[in-house]
């Protein structure tokens, strides 16, 4: 019965400590009207490419789920973040404001609207 008070314990404190290493979204600076691709890293994780700077990769969670389309460029505005220290991640923490797609792309991904603008 020691050992399960023990294991438990050790388990909460464990949980308690993951969750106030969280941190909050630290803007680095904002940018506007960057084209991007999207690009699929796994089954349901996306990330956003710059066509500029294909080696840097912008991971944003706010991304409609219309628009998590392997392939898909976009035109986008946002901020970009600061990575938390001592956290791994797959790309650039990102928080998109404003997101355009072209009319060739909205007919060939058969999506409902060109633009989307996301309230902060």
């Amino acid at each position: 019965m020691k050992i399960i008070k023990a294991i438990c314990i050790l388990l909460l404190a464990v949980a308690s400590l993951q969750l106030s290493a969280q941190t909050t979204f630290q803007k680095v600076k904002s940018v506007k009207g960057i084209k991007v691709t999207v690009k699929a890293q796994g089954a349901d994780m996306f990330v956003v490419i710059p066509d500029t700077q294909p080696n840097q990769r912008y991971l944003a969670s706010d991304l409609p789920e219309e628009l998590r389309k392997d392939g898909l460029h976009l035109t986008i505005d946002g901020d970009i973040g600061a990575i938390p220290p001592n956290v791994r991640m797959i790309g650039t923490p990102f928080h998109i404001t404003c997101i355009r797609v072209s009319a060739a792309d909205k007919k060939q991904y058969k999506l409902n609207k060109r633009k989307w603008c996301m309230k902060k």
